[in-house]
């Protein structure tokens, strides 16, 4: 008989996005915002280690986008924990957008499982991935380990959630501690 128990925390989550319609510049016509489509996965692994992938097509040519975490302690950047955030229009979850609207791939290694949780600084707490967030900076700015001021220089354009049941099997650890 096998007593290993089955962690529901390894393995990847497909990413269906959706738009967000009415989170759009003033200066965006609105039939151009709502072409956007992404796709992606979430990965966690067994190693206590994990990863982010992402295309999309139909955003803002040459556009400065972020990615973002969703999660029950707010947004946090889709990349490693120890990653340096200069809020230049270089942070490391900055996705990088063709003439043509097109973001190729973003892919970052994660230096933990995200179906598990973000580490918190300082604490034993990890913050609950719920979704992911594709943003739009108009000022082309990226703003570090913050988004930036919502809809006035950031605007979440495509979001999608996590897999439902990944969430529960992290509620539930978490909880029980």
């Amino acid at each position: 008989m096998n007593d290993r128990k089955i962690d529901n925390c390894q393995g990847c989550c497909q990413l269906e996005f959706t738009i967000l319609p009415t989170n759009r510049p003033p200066v965006i016509d609105a039939g151009f915002w709502v072409q956007a489509t992404a796709s992606g996965e979430v990965c966690g692994y067994n190693n206590g280690t994990g990863s982010i992938s992402l295309s999309a097509e139909g955003l803002i040519p040459q556009g400065v986008y972020t990615v973002w975490f969703l999660t029950d302690r707010g947004l946090k950047p889709a990349a490693p924990t120890d990653a340096v955030y200069t809020a230049d229009g270089l942070d490391p979850n900055r996705l990088v957008v063709n003439s043509d609207g097109v973001l190729n791939y973003y892919i970052a290694p994660l230096d933990f499982n995200p179906l598990r949780g973000i580490p918190m600084p300082g604490s034993k707490v990890k913050a609950v991935i719920q979704g992911v967030v594709i943003g739009y900076h108009s000022n082309r700015i990226t703003n570090g380990i913050i988004p930036g001021d919502f809809n006035i220089n950031f605007f979440e354009q495509l979001t999608a959630e996590i897999c439902f049941s990944r969430i529960a099997a992290v509620v539930n650890t978490t909880t029980k501690a």
